[in-house]
C-alpha cells in the first residue's frame, strides 16, 4: 500500500514512452464498474471468496452451485486463484475464522 502511494507520486513525472510497467501499476483503479450494478474489485476480501470455495476441499464451486453467470463465475475465480497465490487465502481449505459465515450459495453444508 505504501509503495502504491509512493508511486502514484511519482506518476505526474513519468513519461508516456518509458516505465509502461511502472506507469500501468499508478493508472488501474482498483475498482472495475459494470454496467449491470454489480462491482467487482480487483482486490477483493478474501471472507467474500470464501463464500464461493468448499469449506472442506477447498475447490472453487461450479456455476450451478453459485449461481453466476459464465462471466461473473470467471471474474469469481480469477479473484479467488489471485488471493491464493498471493497468500490470503487458504488453497486447500477455508479459513476456520470464516466457516460460520452465512451461506450465499446452493450448497448443503455439514455442521
Amino acid at each position: 500500500m505504501y509503495t502504491l502511494r509512493i508511486l502514484q507520486r511519482l506518476k505526474p513525472g513519468l513519461s508516456p514512452h518509458g516505465n509502461i510497467s511502472l506507469r500501468s501499476l499508478t493508472v488501474k483503479p482498483d475498482v472495475a464498474k459494470e454496467d449491470d450494478g454489480v462491482v467487482v474489485t480487483h482486490l477483493s476480501p478474501p471472507q467474500l471468496l470464501s463464500q464461493f470455495i468448499s469449506p472442506h476441499t477447498g475447490h472453487i464451486y461450479a456455476r450451478h452451485f453459485t449461481g453466476l453467470c459464465g462471466v461473473k463465475q470467471k471474474q469469481v475465480a480469477k479473484a479467488i486463484k489471485k488471493a491464493q497465490s498471493m497468500g490470503f487465502m487458504s488453497v486447500t481449505h477455508k479459513h476456520p475464522q470464516f466457516m460460520r459465515d452465512p451461506n450465499i450459495c446452493a450448497v448443503k453444508q455439514l455442521n
